[in-house]
């Protein structure tokens, strides 16, 4: 398993704790039947601030819809390099992982230093904690940059986790990338079930997981452009930092109207991969096109359940 440097991955904060989150939205890039939504549904702003936010909202759009037309096709220039020659013995390692090699086994992957202003930007929101949070624990090196960027396993949220019900499993988290991670079975082991008494002679085990999926940063490259599908944070921080280039698996896609998920992050497949000029990274420096927004702190919760059904059928 690849292992962060000491210090160089520090856990994240217990944003659990948080009763408001700060929240940058990328306001210009949105409809304002989009904005007057979100400040619905996700805003703890007062009214007269939201009533700031929608009066602003012409402008930023506006500047948006200029870069459109002067930048269409900017997102085709993006530059990669290959990584520094003392990369190779971290991607020979990394390349060892489990976790990467099971989540990136659908496309061809290489790992290159990726110009962050141009990679298009699948989402609307960045947390401002998490950023910051990123931006004071990150000593720069090259080794410390790989790893804070493309090692598969981070230091993960804290879980809470109880049985909530004869069949049913909760377990919650104050990271949204909680999610349930599939079912696993296999013969049972003793010494893998340490503290298990199981009523009975256990002989198979059904395994069901659920935590956080991979950490690399990741994108796909359609064409001539990438579209990040994870690591969003830690590229806003490390562009803040003044950092132009970072590491990054790409996935090579072909055929992306077959191959790629209708929805990337928050956004249409349709919008990333071909509008001439998609919202990018950064355009989340840009304070035209950006505001700031309180939003109640949340938690992530999964539950899991489970059913038996036992008959007799003809052999």
């Amino acid at each position: 398993m690849v292992r962060p440097l000491d210090g160089e991955c520090a856990p994240a904060p217990d944003l659990s704790q948080s009763i408001v989150k700060r929240l940058v939205y990328m306001y210009g890039a949105v409809t304002l039947s989009e904005l007057n939504r979100f400040l619905d549904t996700e805003s703890i702003d007062t009214d007269d601030r939201k009533h700031e936010i929608r009066a602003r909202w012409r402008d930023a759009a506006e500047r948006f819809q200029r870069l459109t037309e002067a930048e269409a096709g900017i997102p085709d220039t993006v530059a990669t390099r290959p990584l520094p020659p003392e990369a190779a013995d971290y991607i020979t390692e990394l390349q060892k992982s489990p976790a990467l090699v099971n989540t990136f086994s659908n496309f061809p992957l290489t790992f290159e230093l990726v110009e962050i202003d141009k990679v298009v930007a699948a989402q609307r929101t960045v947390h401002l904690d998490f950023v910051e949070h990123v931006k004071v624990t990150y000593t720069h090196s090259t080794q410390n940059l790989l790893r804070r960027c493309l090692d598969p396993e981070q230091d993960p949220t804290p879980l809470s986790v109880g049985r909530t019900g004869p069949n049913f499993i909760t377990v919650s988290s104050s990271n949204r990338k909680l999610r349930f991670l599939g079912v696993h079975e296999r013969p049972y082991r003793a010494d893998a079930m340490d503290g298990l008494r199981p009523a009975g002679q256990p002989v198979h085990a059904v395994i069901l997981l659920v935590g956080y999926g991979t950490e690399t940063v990741n994108m796909y490259r359609v064409g001539k452009r990438l579209v990040l599908s994870n690591g969003f944070h830690r590229l806003n921080a490390l562009r803040a930092l003044g950092i132009l280039y970072a590491p990054a698996a790409i996935q090579h896609v072909t055929y992306p109207d077959i191959e790629l998920p209708p929805t990337i992050q928050d956004l249409p497949r349709e919008y990333l991969i071909k509008a001439p000029r998609p919202a990018l990274m950064k355009d989340f420096y840009d304070p035209q096109l950006i505001c700031e927004i309180r939003q109640r702190g949340f938690v992530k919760v999964v539950q899991i359940g489970w059913g038996i059904n036992e008959s007799k059928v003809p052999r």
